[in-house]
């Protein structure tokens, strides 16, 4: 995804669609810029949040219950979206402390992609699995996964083995530790320091679609599952070390 688009390139550019139809989404490119498995429980509630919105059913192998079957395929693209349908885009988050930023359609309540301080303005996040790509073709194999310790724990072990990482206050862990396991997650670490594609390719940021439909994100108000490792360890600190009062 380097140099311009220009729009016979963007022909045969990626792209996904709302449920209905109504709002489409073409990337700067073909392929994903990134990929991850991810464990977290946030990525899920958000999507089926979405999908229950809808009364739509969930996608096969998605059970609604976060930690069954397997961790959701994500995708990240370069931050240059040319919408149609712009009108009904709308912007959410899942509770009033949660950073990432959903672009989601009023028309059918499809989650289209995210937005994350991680991301630098560099990326937006995709969910194929729910919302699947028009034209990428056969996509990049996924080698590692991503907050692996919100997964259940007996849950994980039955999943195929993997490079993985999680957050702790001092920063990643990895798991197996290592560092061949590091050297796998690294990417993901780096992948999102540049924008991969020229300043003057066709589209609009996340940041700039959402300024347009006039900047509001609304909080659902969802809580964060109870599945998550941050959530058990900010429990662990608030009830102190064992015999503490």
């Amino acid at each position: 995804c380097t140099g311009s688009v220009s729009p016979l390139l963007a022909l045969h550019m990626a792209s996904i669609k709302c449920r209905c139809g109504a709002v489409s989404v073409a990337f700067a490119c073909e392929k994903p810029i990134h990929q991850l498995e991810c464990c977290c429980v946030d990525c899920y509630s958000k999507n089926v949040w979405a999908y229950k919105k809808a009364s739509a059913p969930l996608p096969s192998g998605v059970t609604g219950v976060h930690g069954e079957g397997k961790p959701l395929d994500l995708r990240y693209w370069p931050n240059k979206l040319a919408v149609t349908g712009k009108e009904k885009l709308a912007f959410n988050r899942l509770r009033d402390d949660a950073a990432s930023i959903s672009m989601v359609t009023t028309c059918c309540s499809t989650l289209l992609c995210v937005d994350h301080p991680f991301y630098q303005t560099n990326a937006v996040l995709t969910f194929p699995e729910f919302c699947p790509y028009i034209g990428a073709g056969e996509l990049p194999e996924i080698s590692t996964r991503a907050f692996i310790k919100d997964w259940p724990v007996e849950k994980y072990a039955e999943l195929p083995p993997k490079p993985g990482f999680y957050l702790t206050a001092d920063g990643p862990a990895f798991e197996p530790p290592g560092p061949e396991t590091e050297a796998a997650c690294a990417p993901t670490f780096t992948a999102f320091a540049n924008p991969h594609i020229s300043a003057d390719a066709p589209g609009e940021t996340f940041q700039e679609l959402l300024a347009a439909a006039g900047g509001s994100v609304e909080s659902l108000g969802l809580p964060e599952g109870a599945n998550s490792n941050q959530l058990k360890a900010k429990a662990a600190l608030d009830c102190g070390p064992p015999g503490s009062l």
